[in-house]
């Protein structure tokens, strides 16, 4: 009976699952990277992004503690696209393949 429950709440989980950020620590400070996922007129879509810590907090309580913004492909990421783009075209990683690379991640946390 407990397992089919955890079955159940794993299911109603990954029905709300909006995506999934990672910790990293960069020159100056500690963020957040990841993605989130939204439905665009019925078609699933993913935008990569990054969470810094709010610097301008300061003593504002009203202010956030986090900024989220949309994350900026980097220059390697742009030259190995670029080459694989030229090179061959790669088969789309599949939604079931995403999936269970997902929940690899949440077994992980």
């Amino acid at each position: 009976m407990k397992n089919n429950e955890n079955q159940t709440n794993a299911n109603e989980w990954s029905k709300r699952d909006i995506g999934a950020l990672w910790k990293k620590e960069g020159k100056n400070q500690k963020y957040l990277s990841g993605y989130v996922k939204f439905d665009e007129l019925g078609s699933e879509k993913e935008v990569k992004v990054v969470v810094f810590a709010n610097k301008n907090k300061n003593n504002n309580q009203k202010a956030p503690d986090y900024r989220i913004y949309i994350s900026k492909p980097s220059e390697n990421a742009n030259k190995s696209n670029a080459s694989s783009n030229q090179s061959s075209r790669q088969k789309p990683i599949s939604v079931e393949k995403k999936t269970q690379v997902r929940e690899e991640e949440e077994d992980l946390l």
